[in-house]
């Protein structure tokens, strides 16, 4: 008994030595999985950690490109709110000066478009021409010899008068001057000064009125028409023509319009010797060359005749009973 109670304890003893050393085992096992776990939880908080980095990087860098200016705004948000309400007062302000360089650009938008409307209105070609001074011409012919139209504008009619008045001088060679002038809204007024006839010739079985510019109008007159005392020029040669008008034209009108014919007869001393009928009964033999100098005297000469007198200017000047 003895023995087998001192066995038993030895058996004993060996499984109390056999249990702690399993116990530590599985105590080192969890130790062990304990660090593992921690160490992959600690890897993957910083593998988030990484993601929510890189997110925030790329977020700031959009922010970045799409807000550039934004760090001028935060700037002016510092401000002080009386400063910045100043500010922002002067730039809504439009400088007094600015204003007035306006005012050109809208006054002459004003005028374009009310010019637009008047040149498409009728009005602006709607005309009054009105002829002054014309003795021997009618109002229509000065009228078409200035080339105004119907279709001109007034404004045109107005900038180019000086244009039509001379057409006036160009197309009609019995007109001496001629002016334009207007009057608002629509009236021009062609005044004409025209040359003086200083007598008839007769040319193609028609009269022609010969002027003191030593031109032959144009028109032809009527016998009927004719003026009662009027002077009958025949002469066949335009040259000759041309100088006894333009001689004729510088004498006075009252000792002019007493002449009745003028004929060439030529002697054997002048070529151009000229014999005027006179309305008194009187007779005048003058060189053509020597007119303007010569029959100015004619009046002091026929005022002491009493019967008809032949006035001979050829050679010197004497006179003697017709």
């Amino acid at each position: 008994m003895t023995e087998k109670n001192d066995k038993e304890p030895t058996v004993h003893d060996q499984t109390d030595i056999k249990v702690p050393s399993k116990v530590a085992s599985k105590e080192e096992k969890s130790a062990f999985f304990e660090q593992w776990k921690a160490k992959h939880q600690a890897y993957l908080a910083s593998q988030e950690q990484e993601i929510s980095n890189s997110e925030v990087v790329s977020e700031t860098q959009e922010k970045k490109k799409l807000f550039q200016g934004i760090k001028k705004t935060r700037n002016l948000a510092t401000v002080p709110d009386s400063v910045s309400e100043k500010k922002f007062t002067v730039e809504l302000t439009i400088p007094r000066s600015v204003l007035w360089k306006t005012v050109p650009i809208l006054l002459t938008s004003i005028l374009l478009a009310a010019l637009s409307l008047y040149f498409i209105s009728p009005t602006s070609k709607a005309k009054v021409l009105v002829v002054e001074g014309n003795n021997q011409l009618t109002s229509e012919q000065v009228i078409k010899d200035s080339l105004i139209s119907e279709k001109d504008y007034v404004l045109t009619t107005l900038l180019n008068a000086s244009a039509y008045a001379k057409n006036v001088r160009k197309n009609n060679p019995s007109v001496e001057s001629s002016e334009m002038s207007y009057q608002f809204p629509n009236k021009f007024t062609i005044r004409i000064k025209e040359y003086d006839i200083i007598g008839y010739i007769q040319q193609n079985n028609q009269v022609y009125p010969v002027l003191s510019s030593g031109e032959i109008g144009r028109e032809a007159v009527e016998t009927a028409s004719l003026p009662e005392n009027h002077t009958t020029i025949h002469l066949s040669d335009r040259e000759q023509v041309k100088k006894l008008a333009i001689a004729l034209g510088s004498i006075d009108v009252a000792v002019r319009e007493k002449i009745k014919t003028i004929n060439l007869t030529p002697s054997q001393v002048t070529a151009d010797l000229l014999t005027l009928n006179m309305t008194d009964g009187n007779t005048v033999l003058v060189p053509l060359s020597e007119m303007s100098e010569k029959f100015p005297y004619y009046e002091k000469i026929a005022a002491v005749a009493t019967i008809p007198t032949t006035i001979d200017m050829e050679v010197g000047i004497y006179s003697y009973a017709s």
